[in-house]
């Protein structure tokens, strides 16, 4: 299975714009789930949840606005269909 994400890259590493989508493509998989959480002082924030056959798509908007700009984590797990996971677990900036 290969991993895909549409990061562009910035000073400190990964990252992407706020309010933009962000793309996660899973090659071979069966189904994928994921999460993107808030990288904070006491530890993580949950704040969007996907899952889907071999494809994740998280809009980085919220209610009142786009996310803040700073630290997030994406953690994406897929199964094949031999039942074989693998996970990843990404850091990456919001600018």
């Amino acid at each position: 299975m290969k991993y895909k994400v549409n990061w562009i890259k910035t000073k400190k590493g990964n990252g992407i714009k706020s309010g933009k989508t962000l793309n996660v493509e899973i090659g071979n998989a069966y189904i994928v789930s994921g999460f993107v959480a808030k990288k904070t002082w006491y530890g993580k924030k949950m704040l969007l949840i996907d899952q889907g056959k071999d494809k994740l798509k998280f809009l980085l908007k919220k209610k009142g606005g786009n996310f803040e700009t700073g630290k997030y984590i994406l953690k994406v797990v897929a199964y094949d269909k031999k039942q074989m996971k693998n996970t990843w677990t990404d850091e990456f900036e919001i600018v």
